[in-house]
C-alpha cells in the first residue's frame, strides 16, 4: 500500500525589519494608497453609518461655539473685541479640534488597530497619516462654515487670507509630530492613552482658542511661547480676521516642531522594528 506524504507548506510570516529613512519613505510611497482607503474607511465609521451622517462634521462644532458663544460673549463678556466673538472663536476652535484630533485619535492608532497589525504588512505611519486625512476633511468643512458666518455678518476679508494654508500646515506639523512621537511611545507606555486626553483637555485653557492674548497677563505670556498651537491660532486670526500678527517669540517653538517631526519619525521606525513583541 503506497503512502502519500503531504507536504504542508509553513505560513509566511512577514517581518518589518530595522530601516533607513529613505527605505522607510519608499516603502511609504509603495503603500500611499492605503492612506485614501483607511481614511475613507474611518470616515465611514465616524459619520456615514450613523444617523444624521455627514451633519455630524458640520454639527459638533457649531455644538461647541455656541456653549463657549454663550459662555464667554453673553456670560462674562470679553472687553476691547473688535471683530463679532463668533467669528473670534470659531476661528481658534477650528485649529484647536484638529490638534485634539490629532493627539487624542491620531495619536493611539496603532494600539487600536492591534489586530490589524498583526495581519498584514504595511507601513504602520500610514494609520497615523490616515488620520489626519480625515482631520483636514473636518477642518475643510468647517472653514466652509467660518466663511458663510463672515458673509452671513458682512465682515470683509483681506489680503492675508491667501496665508492662511500656511498656518494651517504649521498646525498640521506640530499634530503630526506629537501623534508620531505618542505611537511610539504608547507601544510600550499604554498608560499614555490614559494621560494624554487628560492634558489635551487642560490645555486648551492654556491656548487663547475663546479668549484673546492680550487678556493674559504680561509675566505669564511667556507660556504661551511654548505652546506652537497658540502662535497658529493667532496667525490664522490674523489671515482671516486682520487680527495682530503673532509674536515672533513663537518662531522658536515651530522650529522645534519640525524637529521633532523628524526625530519622531526616526523613533517611529525603530519602534515599528519591535512591534511584534508588545503587542
Amino acid at each position: 500500500m503506497a503512502h502519500k506524504s503531504q507536504n504542508s507548506k509553513p505560513s509566511k510570516i512577514i517581518r518589518s525589519g530595522r530601516s533607513t529613512i529613505s527605505e522607510y519613505l519608499h516603502e511609504i510611497w509603495k503603500y500611499k494608497n492605503l492612506i485614501s482607503i483607511f481614511a475613507f474607511q474611518e470616515f465611514k465609521v465616524q459619520y456615514i453609518q450613523t444617523r444624521f451622517s455627514f451633519f455630524w462634521v458640520v454639527l459638533k462644532p457649531l455644538m461647541v461655539l455656541a456653549l463657549f458663544t454663550f459662555i464667554f460673549d453673553r456670560l462674562m463678556h470679553i472687553p476691547d473685541l473688535i471683530y463679532p466673538y463668533t467669528l473670534f472663536a470659531f476661528s481658534g476652535l477650528i485649529i484647536w479640534n484638529n490638534f485634539s484630533y490629532m493627539v487624542n485619535n491620531a495619536g493611539n492608532v496603532i494600539i487600536a488597530n492591534q489586530q490589524l497589525v498583526k495581519k498584514i504588512y504595511f507601513p504602520r505611519i500610514i494609520l497615523v497619516f490616515s488620520k489626519i486625512l480625515v482631520g483636514l476633511v473636518e477642518v475643510f468643512v468647517s472653514l466652509m462654515l467660518l466663511l458663510l458666518l463672515i458673509a452671513f455678518l458682512h465682515y470683509p476679508l483681506h489680503w492675508q487670507i491667501l496665508f492662511l494654508p500656511v498656518f494651517i500646515f504649521i498646525g498640521l506639523i506640530s499634530g503630526t509630530a506629537i501623534a508620531v512621537w505618542l505611537n511610539a511611545l504608547t507601544i510600550r507606555y499604554r498608560d499614555l492613552n490614559h494621560f494624554v486626553p487628560t492634558l489635551v483637555g487642560f490645555m486648551i485653557w492654556l491656548t487663547p482658542v475663546f479668549y484673546p492674548v492680550y487678556l493674559i497677563p504680561k509675566n505669564y505670556s511667556f507660556v504661551l511661547y511654548f505652546n506652537p498651537i497658540a502662535g497658529v491660532i493667532q496667525g490664522c486670526r490674523w489671515a482671516i480676521l486682520g487680527d495682530a500678527f503673532p509674536s515672533l517669540f513663537f518662531l522658536p517653538s515651530i522650529i522645534f516642531s519640525i524637529f521633532f517631526l523628524l526625530s519622531g519619525i526616526v523613533i517611529f521606525i525603530i519602534a515599528e522594528a519591535d512591534l511584534a513583541d508588545y503587542i
